[in-house]
């Protein structure tokens, strides 16, 4: 990601207030959309890309937790996180089961904590589409090899297919290995932000 750019971030919760007390306290650090309700919540995701989604649990006509669920199904790669100032221990197992939760915070919270786990959940939603991308580009990688390798399995020796460049192949191989080491060097690191 660009690093000049704004991670955008969805705050979900029915309390106005509270929207706006999360407002002045990220809009410098991130770039924000805000809903007063889960199904306005899934609106915006429907127009906005959001790579961080931390919504009240506690909503009228769809909880935190329901929204989750939504939200998963709809758009796997935001980080999910849920708040509430209720210790409803009930939801914490069922987000963390069930929707993949990222983080579980309650009210009130720590204005620089919330920043840094903020921060931390954009930083591994980077980390999620760059192993998309990886994993993409690497399918990609080997049927370009297979493809070359069957066409000089029919070739008489020393004639080369036109059809893959051999030196384009090992030019993707020179980009594509050192994006694998950092993602399995990612993968052996103990998890952040839980």
């Amino acid at each position: 990601m660009n690093p000049s750019r704004k991670h955008p971030i969805l705050l979900v919760d029915d309390e106005p207030e509270i929207l706006y007390s999360l407002q002045g306290l990220l809009r410098r650090e991130f770039e924000l959309h805000i809903a007063e309700s889960g199904a306005q919540a899934l609106e915006i995701l429907q127009q906005h890309p959001v790579h961080v989604i931390m919504s009240d649990q506690r909503m009228p006509e769809m909880t935190g937790v329901q929204l989750m669920h939504q939200v998963k199904e709809a758009h796997p790669e935001a980080i999910r996180i849920v708040f509430t100032g209720y210790a409803d221990i009930r939801a914490v197992i069922d987000a963390i089961n069930n929707v993949g939760l990222y983080r579980y915070i309650t009210k009130p919270w720590d204005p620089d904590e919330l920043i840094e786990v903020l921060h931390q959940a954009a930083a591994r939603y980077d980390e999620i589409v760059e192993h998309q991308r990886l994993l993409n580009d690497m399918r990609q990688f080997v049927e370009q090899g297979r493809e070359l390798a069957r066409a000089w399995a029919e070739q008489p020796p020393g004639a080369l297919p036109g059809s893959v460049d051999p030196g384009e192949l090992a030019s993707r191989a020179d980009q594509l290995l050192p994006r694998l080491d950092r993602a399995l060097s990612d993968l052996s690191k103990p998890s952040r932000g839980k």
